[in-house]
């Protein structure tokens, strides 16, 4: 079944939006049916049909498909232990984790990590040469450690490849921002990925087009609310095109933070903080902030 890239603007959707944005945020918390039905205002019943109609999944098959391609990325990048990893995304006995990530991704846990390796091994063999190239220090500035607020922001959902983001649907949010009196002329303009393209499949990747907003409010058509999570982030301010050589930005970007000490990767969900009020993805001198989780490790 092919879902659509933005969701439907009708009030049964719109009830599923906060949902959403909890599930993500909660992936290693308990999220049974009954309980985000009741958080949904819904029976199980009703719930259970709304959310498989609309998603494409059921909820337990998206829940645990969230978690197993969380659990793929930290293979891939974080130095925890298979148990620790299977743990930390709500998988109770490593049996149980084990058997699923091999029915999802066909290769066990332990083979999974070995086949791919770990992106900061890789990152440490990549060319800096061939890096500089594709991102050189002119076009990207050093990375840091910063400490980011929490950001309530209004959002709408695409789903698909990262390069084929309608940016158009900013020039919406604004739109509908002032109409609701939640624009204030300064908002940031933000994007959020919560996946690895290389992991989850192409039309279920989600990217979140957010308009920072001053107060919570109730989802109205397709466009939702949610609390961007603060914490800490190494940063990296970027200028240039939106298009697809970003993906190269993200390399550079990675070359630089596996040189720090005293700091462990998380990874996802990434922020882009777009410096401007209208975004053109074309224009040459865009200034994008660049916000990937990290752990601060004690000295």
């Amino acid at each position: 079944m092919t879902r659509p890239k933005t969701f439907n603007p009708n009030h049964q959707t719109a009830a599923l939006l906060p949902i959403l944005a909890h599930i993500q945020s909660h992936l290693d918390e308990d999220l049974s049916l009954a309980q985000l039905a009741e958080k949904a205002s819904l029976s199980p019943y009703h719930f259970h049909r709304l959310f498989h109609d609309t998603i494409g999944e059921t909820l337990k098959q998206y829940t645990q498909r969230l978690r197993l391609e969380r659990a793929a990325f930290d293979l891939k990048i974080r130095d925890a232990t298979i148990l620790e990893i299977a743990l930390n995304w709500g998988f109770n006995a490593p049996e149980t984790f084990t058997r699923a990530f091999k029915r999802w991704f066909g290769v066990t846990p332990r083979q999974y990590r070995v086949s791919y390796g770990r992106i900061l091994d890789q990152q440490r063999q990549m060319n800096p040469t061939l890096l500089n190239e594709l991102a050189t220090e002119t076009t990207c500035s050093r990375v840091t450690i910063q400490k980011l607020k929490p950001i309530p922001v209004a959002f709408v959902r695409n789903l698909g490849a990262y390069e084929n983001v309608a940016f158009q649907q900013y020039d919406r949010l604004i739109g509908w921002a002032d109409a609701n009196g939640l624009y204030t002329g300064d908002n940031l303009l933000l994007g959020v990925g919560h996946d690895d393209p290389s992991i989850t499949p192409t039309e279920k990747v989600r990217f979140d087009m957010c308009l920072s907003v001053p107060e919570p409010f109730q989802p109205d058509g397709n466009i939702g609310f949610q609390t961007i999570s603060g914490g800490y982030f190494a940063t990296m301010s970027y200028i240039g095109p939106l298009d697809a050589t970003f993906n190269q930005v993200y390399h550079h970007f990675f070359s630089q933070l596996v040189q720090f000490k005293k700091i462990e990767i998380i990874g996802l969900p990434v922020i882009e903080i777009y410096r401007t009020t209208r975004i053109n993805p074309a224009y040459a001198l865009n200034e994008t902030d660049i916000y990937i989780p990290v752990k601060k490790l004690d000295s």
